[in-house]
């Protein structure tokens, strides 16, 4: 299928539903309302401002599926049965192993569309950009298979733990190399600059992550599964409301490492003279997925509405001073057995 048939339908709620639906990625209204509000085209049309209508087309599709499979894990208990998630990825794994041999209507649903959004994504990109996509879909699963057998046997993370365990799930590093070809802004392969982009990335992927904790808080608490309030209120033993303000002022400190290193690569100081544009598209690339994102997040209608969010918008998250508060008010939801979570 060409390229501009498989992407005809302009971007839109409708349209990504359509794909959605017609995919076997939603089977239900019900799912089909769930996708709809939560306005993954707003976040790809925000990621890609100046994009044409394919490339963001694209972008949404990934998106939906990302969540998709965020669903069956933190929503839907992907994993509870031992084995039960190596089964799941053992399909996307064969995917970008290249496997041929399976006739794609025998594949699951999940790898059917994998198959078809890498086919489509990786045409005409080099083999850097390829091994690094695989890599960060690679380690998305491995890091999906620890953290549900994490869950399943009730461990309890320190927050360097998760924090650790969670910028590997958030799956916000594949996203970003899509967008590295949606965006027509390909990381540079340099070694002299190669430190600091690998860290404004695992920045960026930080920053997203610990603000869609505080987005999904509400929902994490209805299933039992930790995120960084939880393991902060945990960890230091201080009531999720206290844990939230803890959380905020990690994120305003990430968000200014992440910010430092990019005014610092924008200058172009030891970068190549001839590679100086390419990694200023690139910081322009992160720092605008980055803002939609957080856009994104005060937006979309993918979670319960809860307080968490209240003090983060795209302009900066604004930390409050740290006020105490008695342990009893904490009450059993920052100590109940929660689990290692995944969020997105």
């Amino acid at each position: 299928m060409e390229d501009a048939q498989w992407l005809s339908v302009a971007a839109g709620p409708g349209a990504v539903l359509r794909w959605a639906r017609a995919t076997g990625l939603v089977a239900d209204e019900g799912e089909e309302r769930r996708l709809a509000a939560m306005k993954l085209d707003v976040l790809a049309e925000g990621a890609l401002p100046r994009s044409g209508m394919q490339n963001v087309a694209l972008t949404a599709r990934w998106a939906v599926f990302i969540c998709c499979v965020d669903d069956l894990v933190d929503r839907c208990g992907l994993g509870l049965v031992p084995g039960e998630a190596e089964e799941f990825t053992a399909p996307l794994r064969a995917v970008l192993a290249g496997d041929g041999g399976t006739p794609l209507a025998r594949r699951p649903a999940y790898a059917r569309v994998l198959k078809e959004l890498w086919e489509h994504t990786s045409a005409g990109m080099s083999l850097q950009w390829r091994g690094r996509f695989t890599a960060d879909y690679i380690d998305f699963l491995d890091a999906t298979e620890e953290e549900v057998a994490l869950r399943r046997d009730g461990v309890r993370l320190t927050v360097a733990q998760y924090v650790q365990l969670r910028r590997r799930t958030i799956t916000l590093l594949p996203l970003l190399d899509v967008l590295e070809r949606t965006g027509d802004a390909p990381m540079v392969e340099c070694e002299q600059v190669g430190d600091r982009l690998g860290e404004l990335r695992r920045a960026l992927a930080d920053v997203a992550g610990w603000v869609n904790d505080l987005a999904s808080a509400a929902d994490d608490a209805a299933a039992g599964q930790d995120n960084l309030v939880t393991a902060l209120a945990w960890q230091e033993k201080c009531c999720l409301a206290e844990a939230r303000q803890r959380a905020t002022a990690m994120i305003a400190e990430r968000r200014s490492t992440f910010h430092t290193i990019a005014a610092a690569l924008r200058t172009g100081r030891e970068v190549p003279p001839q590679l100086r544009q390419d990694v200023r598209r690139y910081v322009d690339l992160t720092q605008t997925f980055l803002t939609a994102t957080l856009r994104w997040l005060a937006a979309t209608g993918r979670f319960t509405p809860g307080p968490g969010l209240a003090c983060v918008d795209a302009s900066g998250p604004r930390p409050r001073r740290l006020g105490c508060c008695p342990m009893n008010a904490a009450s059993s939801n920052a100590h109940t057995t929660t689990h290692a979570k995944r969020p997105r």
